[in-house]
Formats: C-alpha cells, structure tokens, sequence
C-alpha cells in the first residue's frame, strides 16, 4: 500500500472566494456518490470567528439547502455541498483511493492525501489528472513502513502548529488559537502536543547515541 499527497490549484472556485475573502479553512471530510451525484462533507473554519456570514455567503453561492448546513460554533460549520463542479472529486471514483485527508490554504489551494494499492493505481490516477488537464504538484509518494516515533495524529498536530508560528519565537498563534484552528479542547492539544515533543526528543537522543 502506499500513500500519496498532491496539491490542486484553486480546483474549485467557492473554496477559493472564501479562502481569499473570509480566511477561512476548508477541509473535505468525505467524498462519495449519490443519486444526485458527487457530494462532498465539508468543514468550513472561519479564523475571525464570523462563521455565519461564512455560511450565508456558501450557501447564496451554491444554492445550498438548509438541512445540509449546519453551524457548530462561532469558528465552524459543517455542510454537504454538491461537487459536480469538482474535476478532482469526480475522477477519483474511477480509482481505488481512500481519502485520509483535505484541506484548503489561504489562496484556495487543496491539498489531499489518499491511502492506494499500488504504483500502478498511483500513474494512472495521475496520468488521469493530466488528460483532464487539471493542475496540480505531486507532493509525496511513499510506500506505508513501520509507523515511525510519533503517530499519524501527532505528526499532523505538530506539522500544523509549526506551520502556523507556534514554536516561534514571540508565537505567531498561542494554544488556545492553535486549538479553534484544529478543532480540538485546549486540554486535548496540550497533551497531543506533550506526548509528540518527548516522543521527538527521545528519537533524538536515541539518533545520536547510534
């Protein structure tokens, strides 16, 4: 089995309007068919915490109905939004790919990684992506190994908090920040990012007495 992660260009325009208008982070929970087609289970954060303007703006954009929005707090909401409009999404369902992970950057970008069988279902999916003249960055390619020191949740929590200045020095975002953007408790990120920071020291140390 391997894993892989590209990252699509604006593949989408609602995305891309919010991302630059309103900030806002989108990540993909679910991609699946149905009756009507492509559709897509979506969480939309808003940094400046006006998630309902947020929402009313998506929903005007895609003539959502409202049983398929639903706000969680003042920094998040969750909808089903139909994504025919998606080249992405609908040439995945030619492909043996499991979707593990979606999120969108502040220009609209959407990066995605997905679990796959084998190389060959790797080329063609991305020989796909090619034909239909979709832009993208292949950003990993890699077989599954052993899981290394830190697990897979520990890896994202401290990928996205250095990302985000967390470790820099005065802090570009503080715990509590850290803990809306990732949807998780204070008390649940703290310890997250404990057991991760001894797990990485100790693989350190362990490196250098090698």
């Amino acid at each position: 089995m391997m894993e892989v992660e590209i990252e699509f260009e604006s593949p989408v325009t609602w995305i891309k309007t919010l991302a630059q208008s309103h900030s806002a982070k989108i990540k993909i929970l679910d991609v699946r068919e149905s009756r009507g087609g492509t559709l897509d289970l979506v969480e939309i954060f808003s940094p400046k915490g006006v998630i309902e303007g947020v929402s009313s703006e998506l929903s005007d954009q895609l003539n959502l109905d409202v049983k398929t929005l639903s706000l969680i707090d003042e920094h998040h909401a969750k909808a089903i939004v139909n994504a025919q409009a998606c080249p992405v999404c609908r040439a995945m369902h030619d492909w043996d790919l499991f979707l593990t992970e979606a999120h969108s950057n502040e220009v609209g970008n959407v990066t995605m990684r997905w679990l796959v069988p084998d190389e060959k279902t790797v080329s063609g999916f991305l020989d796909r992506l090619a034909n239909d003249k979709i832009s993208f960055k292949l950003l990993e390619k890699k077989r599954l190994t052993k899981r290394g020191d830190i697990t897979a949740r520990q890896e994202f929590v401290v990928r996205t908090a250095f990302d985000l200045g967390f470790f820099e020095y005065p802090k570009k975002v503080n715990l509590v920040g850290l803990s809306k953007r990732l949807n998780v408790s204070y008390v649940t990120l703290a310890e997250i990012l404990r057991r991760a920071e001894k797990n990485i020291i100790n693989s350190y140390f362990r490196n250098k007495e090698n």
